[in-house]
């Protein structure tokens, strides 16, 4: 089966207001408002006060309607321009990921399970890849440091999603961590804040991206 994006758009008919754009726009609002778990094609549908059967005109999974939401958090990132040095570059679509996955924690499930094949995704990772490949010693190189990074991202953001929210898990955590058993933690959970230990981690992943890059190539097999 073609995957979405080749797909031909379905003409819009005058006598029913209904589009791709109109559908993905219900459903992130209906993500934003419940979670990513409401989002099927029956609540999508009843927002949108058409019948079911409708959006299949458009749509021809759930999963479609996932690689458009996933695409369309992508369309949200404000990507470094062409003359970005690669650290300042790498750090920006990070922090532009982080942005968008506090103002829509949803988007974190799909950063990390759909695969970036439409037009927004495509263009985010070629930017990552446009902006270290070139510098690399070799593709292999160049492709680890990618992979490194958009995992790391991807990876962190995960964990600070899954982070305890519960009042009752935060007041057993604070009453654990401070009572003198654990000073390394207590020091931590003092010290930084989550945007504090993204980046930082950040900073490291970048690290190591810095000494592959200024490694000499690797020998041929």
């Amino acid at each position: 089966m073609a995957l979405v994006w080749e797909r031909p758009v379905a003409e819009r008919r005058r006598s029913v207001p209904l589009d791709r754009d109109r559908i993905v726009a219900t459903a992130v609002a209906l993500a934003d408002r419940d979670g990513l778990d409401s989002v099927t094609l029956r609540r999508v549908a009843a927002d949108l006060d058409v019948l079911p059967m409708r959006l299949y005109t458009y749509l021809a999974t759930k999963d479609d309607l996932l690689d458009l939401l996933a695409d369309w958090a992508y369309g949200l990132v404000e990507l470094p321009g062409p003359r970005t040095a690669w650290r300042p570059a790498l750090r920006k679509v990070a922090r532009e990921l982080r942005s968008i996955s506090t103002g829509h924690p949803w988007v974190i499930t799909l950063f990390g399970t759909r695969s970036p094949y439409g037009p927004n995704g495509l263009r985010l990772v070629e930017r990552v890849w446009s902006t270290l490949y070139d510098r690399a010693p070799d593709p292999a190189s160049a492709a680890a440091a990618c992979t490194a990074f958009i995992g790391y991202v991807t990876g962190a953001l995960a964990q600070e999603a899954g982070a305890p929210d519960s009042p009752d898990v935060q007041r057993y955590l604070a009453t654990a961590v401070g009572g003198g058993a654990y000073p390394t933690l207590a020091r931590a959970f003092a010290e930084l804040g989550p945007a504090d230990t993204f980046m930082g981690g950040l900073d490291v992943v970048l690290d190591g991206i810095a000494a592959r890059l200024s490694a000499p190539a690797a020998p041929p097999r």
